[in-house]
């Protein structure tokens, strides 16, 4: 009993360990206006990435 509690645990710690992975956050521009957003996949049809660097946060200031 005492081992299938641990095995439960262990499965548990190592799911939310693997969830909380951080994002990857991009600068896109947008073709037409001009305007910079940081978000993690392209905001939709014309945005264009700003640079392949990749950030950590979402006001994209802190490079990976």
């Amino acid at each position: 009993m005492k081992m299938k509690t641990v095995l439960i645990a262990a499965a548990l710690a190592w799911s939310a360990a693997t969830v909380a992975q951080p994002s990857m956050y991009y600068l896109w521009k947008n073709s037409s206006s001009g305007e910079t957003v940081c978000e993690p996949e392209s905001p939709g049809k014309g945005w264009v990435k700003a640079s392949e660097q990749t950030y950590s946060d979402i006001e994209c200031k802190v490079p990976l």
